[in-house]
Parts: C-alpha cells; structure tokens; sequence
C-alpha cells in the first residue's frame, strides 16, 4: 500500500509537478474507500468523479482519471457547478474555494455517500473526507473519519495508516438527513 503512495511523496519541482501528484493520489484514493451497496445499482455501472471548480490540479485529475478503472469500472469524470446534484456520483474533487459554495458541496456529497476530496490544510477539518496538502515540500493528505462515516463511507484502515485523522466541526454536528 505505501508503495502505491510512495512515488507521489516525492517532491514537487513545479505547480505541474504538483497538480499531477495530486491527481495519482485522488486515483489511489479510489480504490481504498468502500460505498454502500446501494452506491451501484449493477456491476457494470461506472465509477463517475465529478470535478467542481477550476484549478491545475482539477485539470490534471480529469486528464489522469481518464482512461482509468477503479476495480472493474471504468471511471467517467464530469465537470459539475458548485450548486449541481452530485446523484450519481461517487467522488467529487472540489476545487471550489468559496467557502460558502464549498459547504454547500460537502453537505451534498455527505448526502449522497459521495466522497469529497480537496486541496488545503484546513479542507478536511471543514467537512472535506480527504484533504490533499502540502507539508515540507511534500504532498500530504488528512483524512476526517467522521465525515467519512457520515457520508456512509468505509476508509481502509491501509489508508488511515498512513495518514493524520482530523475531525471537522461539520461531521460531530451531524450534518447528514
């Protein structure tokens, strides 16, 4: 497992550099999270990312995600606006950065068992699942169980180890109906 992350902890040169990390890292993010049952309706359903917001790495992780599978599903990446229904969706990266309309997604992705997944040092412990962030030059990532739990998704403990656990005032609230 840490092999798998091992290579993204290198450090970034450039912006680029960076942005292309990231988007490894939401890709491996995939494949250690589990959704409930009812998240596919057949198994040949696909595994759909949505990307909300502008930014390089937004960019980076639509063009990588592209012609990737999580398991046996092909992932389909869809650009969505801050206020558009995430039914359907599975992951949504968020790079979004008003903190108004980025409430709004994270209370739609809790809603929706979607997994949420930004970039700051502060996205997880505001109500993102997984915060990508920068730290000596190397990329990172924070993890909120509690929001991960909320949403009705299961972290692999794999991923967990290798991570900081936060705990954002939003999950401990309850915001999921």
């Amino acid at each position: 497992m840490s092999a798998l992350f091992a290579g993204a902890r290198a450090h970034a040169q450039s912006s680029s550099d960076e942005a292309q990390i990231k988007a490894a890292f939401v890709y491996n993010f995939l494949k250690f999270v589990d959704w409930p049952a009812e998240a596919f309706h057949t198994p040949q359903d696909p595994f759909v990312v949505a990307i909300v917001g502008e930014s390089d790495t937004a960019d980076a992780t639509e063009r990588f995600l592209g012609a990737k599978l999580v398991g046996t599903r092909p992932i389909v990446v869809r650009r969505l606006k801050w206020d558009q229904s995430l039914t359907g969706v599975h992951a949504v990266f968020i790079a979004e950065r008003d903190a108004k309309r980025q409430h709004h997604v994270f209370e739609a992705a809790t809603a929706a068992s979607v997994l949420s997944i930004g970039e700051g040092e502060d996205f997880a412990s505001r109500g993102g699942v997984i915060g990508l962030l920068i730290d000596d030059r190397k990329v990172r990532f924070d993890i909120d169980t509690d929001a991960a739990q909320s949403a009705g998704l299961r972290v692999s403990s794999k991923l967990l180890a290798l991570t900081r656990v936060v705990h954002s005032s939003a999950a401990r609230a309850g915001t999921r109906p």
